[in-house]
């Protein structure tokens, strides 16, 4: 399921500073990618249109997708993240590179490429915006110099690291 699928609308805080209601098609969804990506406006509440379903099967699937994800990713109580770092490159996949770079577990302070997930850094409970900085860059030059391939930050940045 897709977060369009759910979504009913939000209420975002502008760049100007007002409040405005945006439903489904302003919100422009689509794959890793919505208007919050062209825009700095920050989603102050959503509503949610859901459909009321059978507990049973939605625990099931609830458990089938944490199975899966704990498998693939690090688990956020011991190793918080911001998730995927770079965006997808199509046919490739941005972790698959960072690790035929031989980065996987590469750490940098305390911030590391996960050794699970190498499109995730991991804080390893000490990492500072510099270490997570320094670290996207030694990965982004990496790939670059190895495969020719530039790795976007699918993240956003705040301040100064």
């Amino acid at each position: 399921m897709f977060i369009e699928e759910v979504f009913h609308s939000c209420v975002l805080l502008t760049e100007s500073g007002s409040q405005t209601i945006a439903d489904r098609s302003t919100m422009q969804f689509g794959y890793d990618t919505s208007l919050l990506h062209t825009r700095p406006d920050i989603v102050l509440s959503v509503v949610f249109q859901l459909t009321r379903g059978e507990p049973a099967a939605m625990h099931r699937v609830m458990q089938e997708n944490l199975s899966w994800r704990g498998a693939k990713h690090p688990w956020l109580e011991y190793y918080p993240s911001a998730g995927s770092i770079f965006k997808k490159i199509e046919g490739v996949g941005a972790g698959r590179l960072i690790e035929q770079a031989g980065l996987k577990g590469h750490q940098l302070g305390g911030a590391q490429i996960s050794p699970i997930h190498a499109n995730i850094i991991v804080n390893l409970g000490h990492a500072t915006a510099a270490d997570v900085h320094a670290l996207i860059g030694v990965a982004q030059r990496a790939v670059q110099e190895k495969f020719g391939q530039r790795l976007e930050p699918e993240i956003g940045f705040i301040g100064e690291p």
